[in-house]
C-alpha cells in the first residue's frame, strides 16, 4: 500500500525472488561448508606433510573463491534488490526487527570476503602455518555469517516470543533456531564433499585420486547420520498448522490427493536416499570407478535435493512472510479486520494516490486491490494463473467466492492456512470482482481503452 508495485507479467515476483535465491543459498552453503573443507584439509595436508594435497587445494580453492566472492555477492545483492521491489513491505519489517543482527551479519561478510582473497592470493608466499590459519579464520567468519542469518530466516516461519516481546534477540533465538542451523551445517559440509568430489576426479595420480576420493565421501556421511535426528527436531518445533497440513497429505496419499508440502517432502527423502546409496557404493567403496561425469551428476542430484529443501521450508509459513504476524501480501494480521471495516485502498500512501484521480472507477480499483492483494502469489494468466483458477465464474460467482475469502475464522475460510484473507470493504470487493470477472472475457480491453495514460502508468511499473 505505501509502496509502488513492480508486477512482472506471466512468471510473477515470487519466482524472481526464488530463482535468485535458489542460486544463492547454492553459492552461500557451498561457501560456509567449502570453507570448513578447506581448513580440514589444509591441516591434513600439513600434518602429513603431503605436497599433493597442498597442490589439490591451491587448485581447488580457485574455483571456489571466484563463485563465493563474485557470484555470492551478487546473487546476495540481487535477492535484496528483487525482495525490496516484490514485497517491500515484509523487508521492511525484516529490516526494523533485525538491524543490529544485518550490521552483525555485514562485518562478518566483509571479514569473510577479505580472508578468502588473502587465502588464495598468498599460497606460496607464506609459511604453511600462516596459510593454514588464514583458512581457519575464513571458516570461522563464514560460519558466523550462518549463525546470523539463519535467525533471520527460521524467524520467519517461527518467531516464537518476540510476537509478545518484539525483542530481536527473542527473534533471532526462535524455536527453529538450533534445529535449522544444525540441518544448514550437515547440508553445506556434503555440497562441500560433493564439489571436491568432481575436482577429485581430475587427478591423474591413481593412488592420490583413490586417497582423496575417498576422503570426500566421508564429508557426505554427517548429513545422512545426523540429518534424519535433525530434521526430527525441526519439525518438533515447526507450528501444528502446518505439519497438520504435512501428515494430512501423508495420509492421503494412496489416492493421490496430497498436499504439495508433502510432495516436496516425499521429493526430498528420495533423492537424499539416492544421494546416501550413491556416495556409499560409489566413491566410498569404489573410489576407483567414480569418474567426472558421475561426480557432476552426483552433485546435480545434491542440489535438486537441496532445493527441494529449501522450496519446502518457504512453503512452510504460507501464507505469511513472517508466520503469525504479516501476511505474504505485506499487511499486517492485527489490521485484517479493521482494513475490512474502513477499507483498504485509502490506507496506504500509494494506494491512496493511485485511485486520487479516478475514486469511482470500479475497475481501476480493482485492478490496485488485485495487485496489492493478490500479486505476490498469483498473475493474471501466467504462474498461478487467475484466468485458470476462476475458471468460468462470472462476476457474481467470484463475488461469492470472495466473501469466502473474507472470513477470518478457519471454520468459514478454508484457504485460510494458505491464502492470506481479503481485507477489502463491500465496494473494494465489488470491484476486485468486477476486474477478476474480465480477464476471460472481452471486458478488460473497453476498460483499458477508457483508461488515461498517467493512471494506466501509474498502476503498470513493468
Amino acid at each position: 500500500m505505501n509502496y509502488p508495485l513492480w508486477v512482472v507479467p506471466d512468471l510473477g515476483g515470487s519466482w524472481v525472488i526464488g530463482i535468485i535465491s535458489i542460486i544463492h543459498i547454492f553459492i552461500s552453503h557451498f561457501a560456509v561448508g567449502g570453507g570448513i573443507y578447506l581448513a580440514f584439509a589444509e591441516q591434513l595436508a600439513y600434518k602429513r606433510k603431503d605436497e599433493r594435497i597442498y597442490n589439490f587445494l591451491k587448485s581447488h580453492s580457485r574455483f571456489f573463491v571466484l563463485l563465493t566472492t563474485v557470484a555470492g555477492a551478487v546473487t546476495g545483492v540481487g535477492i535484496w534488490f528483487s525482495v525490496s521491489l516484490v514485497s517491500p513491505d515484509g523487508i521492511a519489517s525484516l529490516i526494523q526487527c533485525f538491524t543490529l543482527a544485518w550490521a552483525e551479519e555485514y562485518l562478518f561478510f566483509v571479514a569473510e570476503l577479505a580472508t578468502a582473497f588473502a587465502y588464495y592470493y598468498t599460497w606460496d608466499r607464506i609459511s604453511r602455518e600462516q596459510h593454514l590459519l588464514l583458512a581457519r579464520l575464513y571458516a570461522i567468519f563464514s560460519v558466523f555469517t550462518l549463525v546470523i542469518i539463519n535467525g533471520v530466516l527460521t524467524f520467519m516461519l517461527t518467531p516464537g516470543k518476540w510476537l509478545s516481546s518484539h525483542w530481536w534477540f527473542d527473534g533471532v533465538f526462535n524455536p527453529t533456531y538450533f534445529p535449522s542451523l544444525a540441518i544448514r551445517l550437515l547440508i553445506m559440509l556434503a555440497i562441500a564433499g560433493m564439489y571436491a568430489l568432481v575436482t577429485c576426479t581430475r587427478i591423474e595420480e591413481p593412488k592420490f585420486r583413490t586417497f582423496m576420493v575417498r576422503y570426500c565421501a566421508k564429508w557426505l556421511l554427517p548429513v545422512f547420520l545426523l540429518g534424519p535426528v535433525c530434521m526430527l527436531w525441526f519439525l518438533s518445533q515447526v507450528p501444528h498448522s502446518v505439519l497438520g497440513t504435512i501428515f494430512t497429505g501423508i495420509q492421503n496419499s494412496g489416492v493421490g490427493n496430497f498436499s504439495i508440502l508433502a510432495r516436496a517432502l516425499y521429493i526430498s527423502l528420495v533423492l537424499s536416499g539416492t544421494i546416501l546409496l550413491f556416495a556409499f557404493f560409489g566413491p566410498f567403496l569404489n573410489p576407483r570407478g567414480f569418474t567426472f561425469k558421475v561426480a557432476i551428476l552426483f552433485m546435480i542430484c545434491g542440489f535438486a535435493a537441496t532445493g527441494t529443501t529449501e522450496w519446502m521450508r518457504e512453503m512452510l509459513r504460507k501464507p505469511y512472510v513472517v508466520y503469525n504476524y504479516i501476511y505474504s501480501n505485506g499487511i499486517h494480521k492485527d489490521e485484517i479486520e479493521k482494513i475490512a471495516d474502513e477499507g483498504f485502498l485509502h490506507r496506504g500512501k500509494w494506494s491512496t494516490a493511485l485511485t486520487a484521480a479516478t475514486p469511482t472507477d470500479e475497475f481501476h480499483n480493482g485492478e490496485i486491490v488485485f495487485r496489492y492483494q493478490c500479486m505476490a502469489c498469483h498473475t493474471e494468466k501466467g504462474y498461478r494463473s487467475m484466468k485458470k483458477l476462476l475458471g468460468q465464474r462470472d462476476e457474481q460467482a467470484i463475488i461469492s467466492f470472495l466473501q469466502i475469502l473474507r472470513e477470518r475464522d478457519p471454520q468459514k475460510n478454508n484457504y485460510s492456512n494458505i491464502m492470506p484473507p481479503l481485507a477489502a470493504n463491500d465496494a473494494e470487493m465489488k470491484s476486485l470482482a468486477k476486474y477478476l470477472a474480465s480477464i476471460n472475457t472481452d471486458e478488460r480491453e473497453k476498460n483499458t481503452a477508457h483508461r488515461s495514460p498517467a493512471s494506466d502508468h501509474s498502476i503498470s511499473m513493468k
